[in-house]
């Protein structure tokens, strides 16, 4: 899913902007390094050129697709879908001039100006807002959800280490699996705000399952025994929820681990999930 953002002006009064939509890489630790580096950069420190080009022009008026890794000396456009009128596959069509170029909405059909104010953030799916105050030269980051600045820059001083602007100094802030900051495994797909403390294992952190005595890491992935009856032709019982998991010769076996219950999820007989160890708990064994 993409991160979607918005890049605007300040107003005259404190917490007045106005700006553009930005559909993908939101975050700080993209969109935050790369409006850095394309104002001091690509517009020569030019302030007011790079907001004018994002904001001002033509082509940005309807907002913008992505701007992250796009090559700001070609012409902006909205590519994809006649990449795909073309019949292109994204691997060939990633390799072209047409992908590179900044992706702007203007053009699209169906696509209007529209210019996102203070009053356009209740309710909005975006999630980071990047305002920039032309006249002191500063960049205020808000995480729109949290509804705070997380981050005023000095556009003249060092560029900032983005990523504790993203996910606060503490990862207080964090939306990355733990693995992100390099908390557990690669394979351990736990989030840093469960590994953290500041939210409860489920079921679906389980890292294993111990059936009939023996253990299986799982892969992560699965599915209700509804679906896999259907589509599998197998037997499970109704209202499971099946795992995918590791047998000793390298291929995937799916196993019957947990009884649907509402919304929730409780061990069916023989099986025990195996919780990972978080920031202050060991590894856990939950069963019926």
């Amino acid at each position: 899913m993409s991160t979607r953002s918005i890049i605007a002006r300040t107003g005259e009064h404190e917490g007045q902007f106005s700006g553009r939509y930005v559909h993908a890489d939101g975050m700080p630790t993209s969109m935050g390094a790369a409006l850095w580096s394309l104002l001091h950069g690509h517009f020569q420190n030019d302030l007011h050129k790079m907001l004018g080009y994002l904001i001002d022009a033509p082509h940005a008026v309807a907002g913008w697709s992505a701007i992250v890794g796009k090559d700001f000396t070609l012409k902006p456009a909205y590519t994809w879908q006649k990449a795909i009128a073309d019949g292109a596959k994204y691997e060939v069509y990633s390799k072209r001039p047409d992908y590179r170029r900044p992706q702007c909405f203007a053009g699209r059909p169906g696509e209007e100006p529209y210019l996102f104010t203070e009053k356009d953030l209740e309710g909005t799916d975006c999630e980071w807002l990047y305002a920039f105050d032309e006249v002191e030269r500063k960049l205020f980051v808000r995480d729109i959800g949290a509804k705070e600045d997380v981050a005023v820059i000095d556009l003249n001083g060092e560029e900032p280490k983005w990523e504790p602007i993203e996910c606060g100094e503490n990862l207080e802030r964090c939306g990355h699996y733990a693995w992100k900051h390099g908390l557990v495994s690669r394979e351990c797909n736990l989030s840093t705000q469960t590994w953290l403390g500041n939210r409860p294992l489920d079921f679906h952190d389980a890292v294993a399952f111990i059936i009939g005595g023996k253990r299986w890491e799982s892969t992560g992935s699965g599915g209700h025994s509804d679906f896999y009856n259907r589509m599998s032709r197998t037997a499970h019982p109704r209202n499971i929820w099946v795992a995918s998991v590791k047998s000793r010769n390298g291929k995937r076996k799916d196993v019957p681990v947990a009884k649907i219950v509402g919304s929730g999820y409780e061990p069916i007989p023989g099986v025990a999930w195996v919780l990972p160890a978080t920031k202050n708990t060991a590894e856990q064994v939950v069963s019926a």
